[in-house]
């Protein structure tokens, strides 16, 4: 049987400050990573039943990063500003092996590069978080699991990669 995975204990998210350097940004109440979603066109006519809703090979639509927060204090405002942000998320989630009946640790990290798109500073009310969030447009994407990258996506250098293989290097090659 293989290793089941099962919650996260804990995370810790980092961003570019002002001075293009790594800061821890606390008080987060929750991360929503990015969903990726194919770029798609639709075919119909004949030899086709109907429609199918292809996606074209290799292209990502937009990649939206989001930070939840209790309260807004000046971490948050610095994420507003213009220009590229680069994150680093990082994980734990326990694990259960089955086969030697044992509870683990596995280790999750994601780097980002985007630009914010959405900042909300939340809602004031006596007694109650402000629960704003901010929201980035995400071209870098990279995904490490146990120190073995898994995914890599690289919109501006044409690359996505899945457990090192290279679904762009012949898009690559004929681009030349």
């Amino acid at each position: 049987m293989p290793k089941i995975t099962n919650k996260t204990i804990n995370y810790k998210l980092k961003a570019t400050n002002q001075a293009d350097k790594l800061i821890l940004i606390d008080d987060a109440s929750d991360l929503q990573l990015p969903s990726i979603e194919k770029v798609t066109d639709t075919l119909k006519g004949s030899g086709i039943m109907g429609e199918v809703d292809l996606p074209i090979f290799g292209q990502v639509g937009s990649m939206t990063f989001t930070v939840n927060n209790r309260a807004d204090n000046p971490q948050y405002a610095i994420l507003s500003r213009p220009g590229e942000i680069k994150f680093e998320v990082v994980w734990a989630v326990d694990i259960f092996d089955s086969t030697q009946t044992k509870i683990g640790i596995q280790q999750h990290k994601v780097f980002m590069s985007g630009a914010n798109k959405k900042y909300d500073m939340g809602k004031i009310e006596v007694g109650a978080g402000t629960d704003g969030s901010s929201e980035f447009e995400i071209y870098y994407l990279r995904k490490i699991v146990d120190g073995k990258e898994i995914l890599l996506i690289d919109k501006f250098n044409y690359k996505y990669v899945v457990n090192g293989e290279d679904y762009q290097a012949a898009l690559r090659t004929a681009l030349q």
